[in-house]
């Protein structure tokens, strides 16, 4: 108990005067667990959306779209076979284009009575259900025409006031709402409910051919493939054009909402593990001096090697925990915007599953021990009276190297002698420049494909899933953009940190405070090349393996390219001056880091 109350306490007083060390590891750590906790629980949580919406709805197993002139007799003859629960009345339907505050859309117009159907029922989530004169339209479809209660809609040449919004699960969610097409190709459209006298009288201002949708409850909804190819074959089809949607199906299109968003968040989420890696390495580098001691004070009171490490991996641990909580709840309140863009099925917001859990805490694990087990190890390993007495750090030599950078220039001479003193470090900034890269060159290649891909404006605001995929790429690269910068600080405080007492020498041997300045800046702009062109490929390879091979402009990747290096000599050189500010005498008082 006594050595749990010491960790306790150091943990405690460590947190009290080290605040802005234990947020910036939450952060970097919560934002990567958030990203990957949306990724892995995109799929669940769509399923989980639909069935909710499903059962609320009374959504149908199979819809049955046909053009028969009589639709009552298909009706009864789908009645009278084997394996169907319960079946609606046909519902008369047609497609066509609705105008709403100056955009045209395609749209499915569907009429219904003002009693509940016996299948789908479209449960209303803002004003009422449908009214002679009035019209409902589909909640995502609304959303995507801007369109409120009480707002109007032009169908051929009437005009109706919108007295309601609604979701179904008969159809996937928009843009591909409209089942009231008949024999052909079809295309993208929403879906807006009359009643029945008004839907017939529009579909005769419009001169639509309409067709009839039943919609069917099996008994086993989970045979609605068998069940399709046993009853709708030619022969007892005859001469009546009969097209089928099951349930399966419906969710199947509504998971592709997020097929390319899920990629961006998973890879996203890994990326940002890594940048996390850089964040907590760079802080562990920062206070080292203060570890060192700290482990050589508990050592000297009798503390083994084993304790020390618990103690400085002890803060660690429990920031990741906290990390772990909040983002596995930022991520799960995220979940329903990210997988419902169309807002087209109820809320999914639920808990995560064991899987998603156990991911995301073994991510974050993995960063803490990464990231803070190699210093902590080496605070222990250390003698006791070397780490009190804190001597000068021995250099290791290379002859080669003196000898090959003896004649570059001096801001050049000791950034390269720098960089080779810390080679870790210098892979560090490497791999954080190549993460951010990457994602900035994914983004690139999403508005490139943007470009290529065929005009659907005749189809109305239908790029629902284009925007997703778009905001999701923003979002996850500018968390990448936002964790680069502040290693790109921490790497180059470290870095002017330990070493100003060998930058003290120099400058006493004649170096100026802009040449250790532009010495700090190329030992961090030298490992920032690798990581910029190592980045920029890897980015266009994992875009390609989620989508189309297009290759953003040369132009803009070498833009990319020289403003992520130019972010790096800019934010290197601040804390690069402000340590070159200090005298050269106060520094060497102040002893080696």
């Amino acid at each position: 108990m006594g050595r749990l109350l010491l960790v306790w306490r150091l943990i405690a007083r460590d947190l009290r005067h080290r605040t802005g060390e234990a947020v910036v590891f939450l952060l970097a750590v919560t934002v990567a667990g958030a990203s990957l906790t949306l990724g892995l629980a995109s799929d669940d949580a769509v399923a989980t959306g639909y069935a909710k919406t499903r059962e609320a709805t009374s959504g149908p197993d199979v819809v049955a779209v046909t053009t028969a002139a009589d639709p009552t007799a298909v009706a009864r003859r789908i009645a009278d076979t084997p394996g169907v629960a319960a079946q609606s009345d046909p519902v008369f339907a047609f497609d066509t284009y609705v105008e709403a505050h100056g955009r045209t859309a395609h749209s499915s117009v569907e009429g219904r009575g003002g009693s509940p159907s016996v299948v789908d029922r479209p449960l209303v989530t803002s004003g009422t259900w449908v009214r002679p004169g009035g019209a409902v339209l589909e909640r995502g479809f609304a959303r995507a025409l801007g369109v409120h209660v009480g707002d109007r809609v032009t169908i051929g040449t009437r005009d109706y006031p919108v007295v309601g919004t609604a979701i179904s699960a008969a159809t996937s969610v928009y843009p591909w709402s409209d089942a009231a097409q008949g024999p052909g190709p079809s295309d993208f459209g929403g879906r807006i409910w009359l009643t029945t006298a008004d839907t017939r009288a529009a579909a005769k201002d419009t001169d639509a051919a309409g067709v009839h949708l039943i919609h069917l409850k099996l008994t086993d909804p989970a045979a609605t493939q068998r069940w399709q190819k046993s009853v709708f074959t030619p022969e007892r089809r005859g001469d009546v054009w009969v097209n089928t949607h099951n349930w399966q199906g419906i969710l199947r299109t509504d998971s592709a909402m997020i097929r390319n968003s899920r990629p961006a968040l998973v890879v996203g989420g890994s990326l940002l593990a890594v940048a996390a890696v850089v964040t907590l390495a760079a802080l562990a580098t920062v206070r080292s001096a203060r570890d060192n001691r700290r482990a050589a004070l508990l050592k000297a009171v009798g503390a083994g090697p084993a304790t020390v490490t618990a103690v400085l991996l002890a803060q660690y641990l429990l920031l990741t925990l906290l990390a772990t909580a909040l983002g596995l709840t930022v991520g799960t309140l995220a979940a329903p915007h990210v997988v419902d863009p169309s807002a087209g099925l109820l809320n999914t917001l639920g808990p995560p599953d064991a899987n998603t859990v156990t991911a995301v805490l073994l991510l974050a694990v993995v960063v803490a021990v990464t990231g803070a087990l190699g210093p902590a190890l080496r605070a222990a390993r250390t003698s006791t009276v070397h780490a009190l007495a804190d001597p000068a750090h021995l250099l290791t030599r290379h002859p080669h190297l003196n000898a090959v950078t003896a004649h570059l220039p001096t801001s050049f001479l000791l950034g390269v002698r720098l960089l080779a003193r810390r080679p870790g470090r210098a892979v560090l900034a490497s791999a954080s420049t190549a993460a951010t890269t990457l994602m900035v060159t994914a983004l690139l290649t999403w508005h490139a494909e943007l470009d290529v891909r065929p005009d659907f404006s005749r189809f109305g605001p239908i790029d629902v899933r284009a925007d997703q995929t778009g905001q999701v790429l923003l979002a996850v690269t500018l968390a990448m953009v936002a964790l680069s910068t502040l290693n790109t600080v921490l790497l180059g405080w470290s870095t002017a940190v330990q070493a100003r007492h060998t930058l003290a020498v120099a400058r006493t041997l004649g170096a100026t405070p802009g040449q250790v300045t532009a010495a700090l800046c190329v030992a961090q702009l030298l490992p920032a090349v690798p990581g910029v062109a190592a980045g920029v490929p890897a980015g266009l390879a994992l875009y390609w393996l989620f989508g189309t091979v297009v290759v953003p402009p040369a132009s803009s990747l070498l833009a990319a390219a020289l403003a992520v290096l130019l972010t790096v000599g800019t934010l290197t050189a601040l804390p690069a001056w402000l340590h070159a500010r200090v005298p050269a005498g106060r520094a060497l008082d102040a002893g080696p880091a």
